[in-house]
């Protein structure tokens, strides 16, 4: 037997190891229209008409402009009509507590085993969490089910930061409460889109987050509103007095990379840099391109 064909077999193995544990974590067997499988070694998942897979877009360190991280972001596509599916419609999908719960859950697993199989272990991975599961699972059980999935995966709790919209939340006292629970057991917690609707420094206190991602809609405004451009750097410099790391997302121009470089940030993320894709993308740094 030769040695890809051994590995192979070890993948299958150790991935019917991995789904074995997702149903258990689940409390049933998953059924044909709700589970995860393995597609040519690429994880996938079905939620009823839904076929779920992950694209990465890579975060990039302000002094090295390498890769530090990866975002992971649903692809949705209808089984039915092969048609893709946005995430926002996908994650509509679900609607009771329990689906809420299933869905936000299988689509980490998918993201996790895509992630694991290609990564480095200086590398983290970013994933979004539904905001609706935070309120549904029990006080004091958040990330515990999901850390024994991680140590399945050969991945640990402080590789993974969880990326949480927190103006979309309004039961901040549950929401503070959730953000500690990940950050007790090592996972680190990142604020998603700050800057727009209702996001306030007073939640940002509260929450106490290692990262913060601004709004790209910040970015856009101080290319053309002098008065903008002089306030974010200043926004940069108060997010690291809360002892926060700043990301910049969705840069497009270098003009919107030299503001963001300029302004202090520590990571910055968008096309300018990658576009989203299934595999880990290391392009080349920036300056030597």
């Amino acid at each position: 037997m030769n040695v890809t064909v051994r590995r192979s077999r070890r993948s299958a193995a150790r991935f019917d190891r991995l789904l074995a544990y997702f149903d258990r974590w689940q409390g049933h067997p998953s059924n044909a229209c709700r589970q995860m499988s393995l597609d040519e070694g690429v994880a996938v998942g079905r939620f009823d008409d839904l076929r779920l897979h992950s694209a990465f877009q890579p975060l990039f360190e302000a002094g090295t402009m390498r890769p530090m991280a990866y975002e992971a972001l649903l692809r949705a596509q209808d089984v039915v009509d092969k048609a893709p599916v946005s995430p926002a419609k996908a994650f509509a999908y679900p609607v009771t507590s329990e689906e809420i719960i299933y869905f936000d859950r299988l689509c980490r697993m998918v993201h996790v085993v895509n992630f694991v199989r290609q990564a480095s272990p200086r590398e983290y991975l970013f994933l979004n969490v539904d905001g609706r599961q935070l309120l549904n699972v029990g006080g004091g059980d958040h990330g515990s089910a999901f850390e024994t999935l991680l140590q399945y995966c050969g991945l640990k709790p402080t590789q993974v930061v969880l990326e949480i919209v927190e103006s979309r939340i309004d039961d901040l006292g549950r929401l503070v409460e959730a953000v500690s629970d990940y950050q007790q057991r090592g996972y680190r917690v990142a604020i998603d889109d700050f800057g727009c609707q209702d996001s306030n420094f007073d939640r940002l206190w509260q929450l106490s987050p290692d990262f913060v991602k601004l709004d790209r809609s910040l970015v856009v405004q101080s290319m053309v509103n002098p008065r903008a451009r002089l306030i974010f750097p200043k926004l940069v410099e108060i997010i690291h007095d809360l002892e926060a790391q700043v990301v910049c997302e969705g840069i497009e121009t270098p003009d919107q990379h030299d503001l963001a470089i300029s302004s202090g940030v520590d990571l910055l993320q968008g096309y300018y840099y990658a576009r989203p894709h299934p595999s880990l993308l290391r392009p080349e740094p920036l300056q030597s391109r």
